[in-house]
């Protein structure tokens, strides 16, 4: 009874906050007469550093973005090391991410500072985020090295965020307008727009919209066994639309507040896995997701400040099966539909110039309605983090200690076991010599994932026996930055070895003739990931960039010495991966190659020829050229992705389009 008093007394405590925080300002008394002084505009966020970052962090900037001619979220995040991205092929597949072998459901994705979340299945579709409207992507191993952030971010183990980019007004005018369009292979067309305005000298609003089709269909060449499959995708088509309003104020006292509502509608084909002699597919999946949330950011003086956010999200899909094998007339047809109600809070309190803490407190309520037979689930959560940092000189030390509850209640009183869990990290990272950019860094962290709403509820196979899915992350790595010759206008290098451990694994295994979730994985992952990127300056305004990145990694099945997979390398996990990429910048035109090389891997727990599934190295080309006329900028890009026309699969039996065309046209004013 006791901690339950304690948890009410947290929740309440964050809600006072919240609601605390907005007339803070208006308590305090001050008879100094103020003079405002002309507004001017810093839209740009400060880039969190490469080098000097305790965690291994990758970031990629949303000019880099277009000049290299990135399709989607998921093509970004395939270029970072140590990810794996599973796509099931075509425009509109479902596309999620894992960060070093620990699982889609160990990745926290945060679009503009708040986390994204989903109950049910514990993972994301990147795939539904659009790039037109992005200003920066970064991931985050661990945590990000900043400790003035919500507890969700605390509580995975690696940080996939997204930033909307702010608009720029130039030459303080009142608005401006960016409208594109897209078009290429497979019936793909995709216009956007994007209108921002300056409501008054402190508030900003910006409209994104967007709408793409696509048929989907494509040739592919898909070995089956012995035969050679020559078909086409079909059931691969996708009709979506995305808008969004964002609205930025900056206060009289400087504060921040942000708010934005977003929605997401589509309906898709899935055209699942190849059958031989057999193109049919008939499965079909709605989605519409609503979601607003609003954030607020006051730093009071030099030694106190306050971050407090709220959302509501509301998502609802339709999926739809035609198979003569299902008894309602061959037609399976289930609906979920989610709701999540969510409020943060934290502070930071630097007391002295050297030292930084934060108190960080979450709570969220989740709801899950579905046809399917299941529970209703509702799920209580809060979490609690505190943080301090230390920095001094040539060394900086982070620790966190993450406090987690959750309790689940179902329809006709069923309730399960409440969760508790703390779980603590430690980063580090030193300076050996002041005259050289070159950093040593540690990292430590403990985190887990509570089962998700599938693991417990799903049909016959839900599990509410479940234990939560521990993972532990060690990473030692270095990094360096500098301007070695006159050529170069910098270079980037990073190191990271690091091993993970994964216990209460969370799969499915086959009982009694059925299939049943259970806590039966135990993973060992050890793997090294090197970074480097540099600027060339070859001639006035002409500039050559370059990144590349290489990851091995050993993720193998410890679970049972006595099973015939015991120590090999689990599915989907490649041991080599890497990826390059050059842009060459010249006045008349801009030029830029991209390649990525994934090897061998295995599609089933046993490492045998017939799970064998092949390497493959993907290349692409971007030609673009941008005009500019007095308050107008008109660029024009075509890209070529797998010019190479290279026929491979990320996921067993579910081939990806070969060589593809895209062209682009956008105008800004």
């Amino acid at each position: 009874m006791e901690k339950r008093k304690f948890y009410r007394f947290l929740l309440f405590w964050v809600v006072w906050e919240m609601g605390i925080s907005f007339p803070m300002q208006a308590q305090q008394v001050d008879t100094t007469q103020i003079y405002e002084l002309q507004q001017v505009d810093v839209s740009a966020e400060k880039r969190p550093s490469v080098v000097r970052s305790l965690t291994p962090v990758q970031i990629v900037e949303g000019e880099e973005i277009a000049r290299l001619g990135y399709q989607s979220l998921a093509d970004v995040v395939r270029r970072f090391a140590g990810v794996a991205v599973k796509d099931y092929g075509g425009i509109g597949g479902l596309k999620t991410v894992s960060i070093r072998s620990l699982g889609a459901n160990h990745t926290a994705v945060v679009y503009d500072g708040i986390v994204v979340s989903n109950c049910q299945a514990g993972q994301i579709d990147i795939g539904r985020f659009s790039l037109d409207n992005v200003a920066r992507v970064s991931l985050a191993v661990g945590q990000e090295s900043h400790i003035f952030q919500s507890a969700r971010m605390f509580a995975s183990a690696g940080v996939l965020n997204v930033q909307s980019e702010i608009p720029d007004f130039r030459e303080n005018r009142l608005y401006g307008l960016k409208a594109q369009i897209k078009g290429g292979s497979f019936g793909l067309i995709n216009p956007a727009m994007r209108y921002f305005a300056r409501l008054s000298p402190r508030t900003k609003i910006v409209l994104d919209g967007d709408f793409m089709r696509a048929d989907g269909t494509y040739p592919f060449r898909h070995k089956n066994g012995n035969f050679m499959i020559h078909g086409k995708r079909y059931n691969s088509d996708i009709l979506s639309w995305h808008s969004e309003i964002n609205l930025y104020t900056v206060l009289k006292d400087s504060s921040h507040w942000n708010t934005k509502a977003y929605y997401f509608d589509s309906k898709r084909g899935l055209p699942g896995n190849i059958i031989l002699y057999n193109p049919y597919a008939a499965e079909r999946l709605w989605d519409k997701n609503f979601f607003i949330q609003s954030g607020y950011e006051k730093h009071f003086d030099r030694k106190w400040a306050l971050k407090t956010a709220l959302k509501y999200n509301y998502s609802w899909n339709k999926y739809r099966d035609i198979n003569p094998a299902y008894p309602d007339k061959g037609v399976l047809e289930d609906r979920h539909r989610q709701q999540e109600y969510y409020v943060s809070a934290t502070a930071l309190f630097r007391p002295v110039e050297n030292w930084a803490f934060s108190l960080a407190t979450d709570g969220a309520v989740n709801t899950l309605r579905t046809t399917v037979d299941t529970l209703d689930p509702v799920r209580y959560s809060a979490l609690a983090a505190f943080s301090a940092r230390y920095q001094y000189r040539f060394l900086t030390v982070t620790a966190v200690i993450l406090h987690t509850w959750m309790k689940d209640k179902g329809k006709a009183g069923n309730s399960l076991a409440d969760h508790y869990k703390c779980t603590p990290s430690v980063g580090l990272s030193l300076r050996p010599w002041d005259t050289q950019n070159l950093y040593v860094r540690f990292l430590y962290k403990h985190t887990f994932r509570l089962p998700t709403f599938n693991d417990l509820y799903y049909l016959r196979m839900g599990n509410t026996n479940l234990r939560p899915e521990f993972a532990r992350e060690y990473n030692v790595g270095i990094t360096w930055s500098g301007a070695p010759f006159q050529f170069t206008d910098f270079i980037t290098f990073t190191a990271d070895v690091y091993y993970n451990r994964v216990d209460d694994k969370i799969v499915a295994r086959p009982t009694n003739y059925v299939w049943k979730m259970m806590n039966m994985g135990k993973v060992d992952i050890t793997g090294v990931d090197l970074n480097f990127t540099g600027d060339i300056s070859l001639a006035a305004r002409i500039r050559l960039s370059l990144s590349a990145n290489y990851t091995w990694q050993k993720a193998v099945d410890v679970t049972n010495p006595d099973k015939e997979n015991y120590k090999d390398q689990i599915p989907y996990t490649p041991q080599h991966t890497g990826n390059g990429a050059f842009a060459l910048e010249m006045p008349w035109v801009s030029f830029s190659y991209t390649c990525i090389a994934v090897g061998e891997r295995y599609s089933l727990p046993q490492n045998i020829e017939q799970n064998l599934i092949p390497g493959y190295v993907e290349h692409g080309l971007s030609v673009s050229r941008e005009f500019e006329w007095k308050n107008c900028a008109l660029r024009l890009q075509a890209e070529c992705v797998n010019f190479t026309d290279k026929q491979y699969a990320v996921i067993k039996d579910y081939p990806m389009p070969g060589r593809s065309w895209r062209f682009t046209g956008r105008i800004r004013f």
